[in-house]
């Protein structure tokens, strides 16, 4: 699979449209206002949208007052995020490489949707990566797929390693509660919620996580 022409030119180029055409509203979907109480606690300093996709929580965060970069492999999400959020330090990269971040720089890394497409080494590499670009104390919260989702998947899914798959020619892992303490045991764990809510239209089950360093 060519990660980069998948998200360029089959998913965001499509998604893209889809929002245009049906006008999806992506600020409706900003689950994070139920967490105020630990927002408020993060100093408004540098935050990194890992995934950005949109931008929706670009927007949220940039809104909110802090200092915020958007990274993602797709460069036309890059370029619709920058066009409409023009304070925001774009940056292209592959989870999959070393994060081009220094030790200790963000209080936030957040990732909304966009770490549950890799294997396990990769996964726990790129969790790692995430814990040395924090601040100590900083915070990691982002949302992932639910196992509960494997009914969208369950025909043709090709079963790679336990609870990762391929289907319809991408990666994609579906968590289960215990594979946080696996993968993210570095942090302290603050909220894990496993909640459904809608995604393009479609109904969708994911985990809402917040952890700490």
């Amino acid at each position: 699979m060519d990660e980069e022409k998948f998200w360029n030119e089959e998913y965001w180029k499509k998604n893209l449209a889809k929002k245009e055409e049906k006008n999806f509203d992506f600020l409706e979907d900003i689950w994070l206002e139920k967490y105020q109480d630990i927002l408020e606690k993060i100093q408004k300093n540098d935050v990194l949208d890992l995934g950005c996709g949109l931008g929706q929580f670009t927007s949220y965060f940039l809104k909110k007052g802090f200092n915020v970069t958007s990274a993602d492999i797709a460069e036309n999400a890059l370029k619709y995020v920058k066009k409409n959020n023009h304070k925001t330090n774009c940056v292209k990269l592959n989870m999959k490489s070393k994060l081009p971040f220094e030790d200790n720089k963000f209080e936030l890394v957040f990732a909304n949707l966009s770490i549950h497409y890799f294997d396990d080494e990769t996964t726990k590499s790129l969790v790692k990566e995430i814990y040395r670009i924090l601040k100590p104390n900083g915070y990691f919260i982002g949302s992932v797929n639910s196992s509960k989702c494997f009914f969208y998947i369950e025909k043709e899914a090709e079963e790679i390693e336990p609870n990762f798959y391929i289907a319809e020619g991408r990666p994609v892992r579906l968590f289960e509660r215990t594979q946080f303490d696996k993968y993210f045991g570095c942090f302290e764990k603050v909220q894990l919620n496993e909640i459904e809510t809608t995604r393009w239209g479609n109904k969708k089950y994911m985990w809402e996580f917040i952890y700490k360093k």
